[in-house]
């Protein structure tokens, strides 16, 4: 969540950057003219034919780097926390489990914990009774815990065997 947060507080400094920085620019090119008419018109209109190339290549730039601002926070701040997240095997499967576990939705966590206290794996049927939700439901979270990994899918629901495993570790 914190990580979140400093992708938002870049995202919006950004933002007000390139903002200050157009607010300026139409200071600097038309000093009689009103500036908020002419970022007006920079935003609506785009940029003037008058306007030097250095300019148009500066503000090309700028937004070029923004936006790679912007792709490397994502990366460099989400994505290591999405590969650990769902890395099996990684050396902390207990805390890769409690992590998820605290993700799971309430019938999501139902149905795990009916898995299990029957060792992991039981009939999907009888997950639907003692979980107490429908068939449709609990085939629809049964398929959602399967894409995420943390069951198999087959006549039986299994949980998957790093999942478990890491559930009863010490």
């Amino acid at each position: 969540m914190e990580k979140l947060k400093i992708l938002l507080i870049m995202l919006v400094s950004a933002t007000g950057g390139l903002a200050v920085s157009g607010y300026i620019l139409a200071l600097i090119l038309t000093p009689t003219e009103s500036a908020l008419e002419v970022l007006s018109q920079l935003l609506t209109k785009g940029f003037p034919a008058t306007f030097p190339f250095l300019v148009l290549f500066s503000s090309l730039l700028f937004l070029s780097t923004v936006l790679a601002s912007v792709v490397g926070v994502i990366y460099f701040l989400v994505l290591p926390e999405m590969k650990t997240y769902y890395a099996p095997g990684n050396g902390n499967g207990r805390e890769n489990t409690a992590m998820v576990l605290k993700t799971l939705k309430p019938e999501e966590r139902s149905i795990v914990n009916v898995l299990d206290a029957h060792g992991g794996t039981y009939l999907q049927k009888y997950i639907t009774r003692e979980a107490g939700l429908s068939r449709l439901k609990t085939h629809r979270v049964v398929a959602a815990l399967s894409e995420r990994g943390i069951v198999q899918n087959t006549n039986q629901v299994r949980l998957a065997k790093w999942f478990h495993d890491s559930m009863h570790q010490p």
